[in-house]
């Protein structure tokens, strides 16, 4: 019986594999135009800024935790950033300066604003995504070796991206949020008033004042020009993989902080 069943199995594997490759030959035709290089156009300076930012917060971070964890949470950073670059190149526009800051996280500088509300969601979606990603890939290596440190890895990558997708001024959230509805930045600003008045420190504060100068400059913008002019359907494309993305991080956070309180037993 057994014998029976296997190759009718692996058969259906086949089919599986092979129209798992199709979807995947179609997506990249699709896709072919976010096949670039997102270092396109920068220079000694630009890389002597990554890279030197990138070991001082790998410095900055093993002095308080664990080496390899350190470096598996800053390659998901960076991976992170590599995603927004992609679509800022794909999109026509030059990136600046990839910086990374201990125990703040990294970013891209753009040298040409985007041209709409939209083309900022989709760069603001492409880092969370792509750090989503890294972190499903190192939560695959612990599911193959059973390391816990892959597990905690995933952990800090889930949570990472989760946050920046806050409704909150620079935060990635506060540019995608902004092609869905710009109602959604008083959730955010009211969440970190809170933290604010609850948990009061520099860093907050600040992350508070920079919020409230962009909420001002897109009140500004948006009286000067075309930029939150967008369809109906740009919109809800946006809405629909936000959200998406902020419920599947959240169930992957939860139940991988399950795993690791699980493993710590």
């Amino acid at each position: 019986m057994e014998s029976a069943r296997s190759p009718e199995k692996k058969r259906a594997l086949s089919r599986a594999l092979s129209a798992l490759v199709v979807l995947l030959g179609v997506v990249l035709l699709k896709l072919k135009a976010l096949l670039v290089n997102p270092f396109e156009g920068f220079g000694l300076i630009q890389f002597a800024v990554a890279g030197g930012t990138l070991l001082v917060t790998v410095a900055a971070y093993a002095a308080k935790f664990r080496l390899g964890l350190v470096v598996g949470f800053v390659l998901i950073t960076l991976i992170h950033e590599i995603g927004h670059a992609v679509v800022i190149r794909a999109k026509g526009l030059r990136a600046g300066f990839m910086v990374f800051i201990p125990f703040i996280g990294g970013a891209v500088t753009i040298k040409d604003q985007p041209r709409s509300a939209y083309d900022d969601a989709q760069i603001g979606l492409a880092g969370p995504i792509a750090g989503t990603f890294a972190s499903l890939v190192s939560l695959q290596i612990f599911k193959w070796t059973g390391n816990p440190l892959y597990l905690v890895i995933a952990l800090t990558g889930f949570i990472l991206n989760l946050i920046n997708l806050l409704p909150i001024g620079m935060l990635d959230g506060g540019r995608i949020s902004a092609a869905v509805t710009k109602w959604m930045w008083v959730i955010g600003g009211a969440i970190l008033t809170y933290k604010v008045v609850k948990q009061p420190n520099a860093l907050l504060i600040l992350i508070l004042i920079l919020a409230v100068f962009q909420v001002y400059a897109s009140i500004v913008r948006e009286k000067e020009g075309k930029f939150y002019e967008i369809t109906g359907a740009q919109r809800a494309g946006i809405a629909v993989a936000y959200f998406s993305l902020v419920i599947f991080l959240g169930h992957q956070t939860f139940v991988t902080i399950d795993r690791v309180a699980a493993l710590a037993r």
